[in-house]
């Protein structure tokens, strides 16, 4: 079904009570999250839909890298939140998940990125850990987020998503789907599967998938780039330092 809007005018101007609501039930799967990215130092960090910032005060505050959204709005209080915190390592721009304009993890591609992020940009290409909270089942095409998000992965590096699916064994019956592409206009739709999501990066392995408080509503999936070479089709050719 065709969308009606984009959400992203909603979220120009609801930032505040975002926090207010969202930011209580989803504290546990943030925590947990920051954990599963196990950022050494010296790592960098890529946060595609970062928001408001909510994932902030749980990482590092050295932490090296970039978050990025669509919503300006949104944008706005992860600025003062980085602030806040001393966040002086992050970079915060505008910039679409589904087409991140980093080169890719490989190191195939010069790096050449533009506007306000460049100062979050790590040396060389890719990044060791991108974070993904709560944006593949907003935006229209979720497994191009996380195709995306493979791409600027380093080989060895961990993708965390933290969101909400539908069991991969319940039936989605018509009005389920209808009510879930109505709240997509607003918040997140609940009907996606995450096999359906990553069919956009078949080629990362799961190293975790676990039920988060409360009541196991949002689900932490910790994923790893192997050291091969990928393309968007998903297919694979093993480079010479392969595993």
């Amino acid at each position: 079904m065709r969308r009606l809007f984009s959400n992203i005018r909603v979220y120009e101007h609801v930032g505040g009570l975002y926090d207010a609501t969202l930011g209580f039930w989803s504290r546990e799967v943030r925590r947990k999250a920051a954990g599963a990215l196990d950022l050494e130092p010296g790592q960098s960090l890529l946060i595609a839909g970062v928001g408001t910032g909510m994932e902030l005060p749980y990482l590092p505050r050295d932490v090296r890298g970039v978050g990025v959204d669509l919503s300006r709005g949104m944008l706005e209080r992860a600025h003062r939140r980085r602030v806040e915190l001393g966040m002086s390592g992050l970079s915060l721009g505008i910039m679409d998940a589904r087409a991140l304009a980093f080169p890719d993890g490989s190191g195939d591609e010069a790096a050449h990125v533009t506007g306000q992020v460049e100062a979050g940009v790590p040396s060389g290409a890719g990044f060791d850990a991108i974070y993904l909270p709560l944006i593949v089942t907003v935006v229209p095409d979720g497994s191009r987020v996380l195709a995306e998000a493979a791409r600027v992965t380093r080989p060895g590096g961990r993708v965390v998503i933290a969101d909400r699916f539908w069991p991969e064994d319940k039936r989605r019956p018509a009005p389920v789907r209808a009510m879930s592409w109505a709240l997509g206009h607003f918040a997140m739709r609940f009907d996606h599967r995450f096999s359906e999501i990553q069919a956009g990066a078949p080629h990362l392995v799961i190293e975790d998938y676990q039920r988060v408080s409360p009541g196991g509503f949002f689900h932490l999936i910790t994923l790893r780039k192997s050291y091969v070479a990928s393309t968007y089709d998903g297919s694979t050719q093993s480079e010479s330092q392969g595993i």
